[in-house]
């Protein structure tokens, strides 16, 4: 009679111990699943709000000024204080920028200003920073272009390269950190409805 009571105190103890690590199991793959699809919005957002946006502005921006400066061969930096445009130049120049790279700059800011929080890392990076005070130059510029001296340039000069490479490199890298996110959500998504199915 005491070995029976002894066995069924065992088997008793090891059916909560079982229930216990499955509850704790599956509470860790419950924690696991929602982490991952809370990375993967993130990610898909920083994405689809920010980066995806700012890639195409900020290329289309480039070819834009390239093929410009190879065409009317301005000075690198739109027209340093020494190199004064000439009246037609000027005239074109005045053009470009009222129609495509003071808009253009403006909605890159206003993309980083209003998705902000989406950008990667603790803190905004420097070139980021950068780029806003120029597009935020813009301004002066169009109020008052015709005391804004030779060059007609902005105040502060676009951060060149350094801007297009950091969207570059930060789409990129999310890009390929989704993709990781969701093959391995299919994966576990596998895992599970094949356990599901045993």
């Amino acid at each position: 009679m005491e070995i029976l009571m002894i066995a069924a105190m065992v088997t008793a103890c090891a059916s909560i111990l079982i229930a216990v690590m499955a509850y704790w199991l599956n509470h860790q793959g419950e924690t696991r699943r929602s982490l991952r699809e809370a990375r993967i919005e993130r990610v898909s957002s920083q994405l689809k709000h920010l980066y995806g946006p700012l890639l195409v502005l900020t290329e289309t921006n480039e070819k834009v000024w390239n093929e410009y400066y190879r065409r009317y061969t301005l000075p690198v930096g739109a027209g340093p204080a020494e190199m004064p445009l000439s009246e037609r130049g000027e005239a074109r120049w005045h053009k470009w920028v009222v129609a495509v790279f003071a808009p253009t700059a403006q909605k890159i800011r206003e993309i980083i200003t209003a998705r902000g929080d989406l950008i990667i890392g603790g803190e905004m990076p420097p070139v980021v920073l950068e780029f806003c005070a120029h597009a935020a130059t813009y301004d002066a510029l169009l109020a008052d272009w015709d005391e804004s001296g030779p060059s007609k340039s902005t105040l502060i000069r676009h951060p060149g390269n350094k801007f297009l490479s950091y969207v570059r490199e930060s789409y990129g890298s999310l890009k390929a950190e989704q993709a990781l996110l969701l093959k391995a959500a299919r994966e576990a998504g596998r895992t599970g409805s094949d356990r599901s199915a045993r």
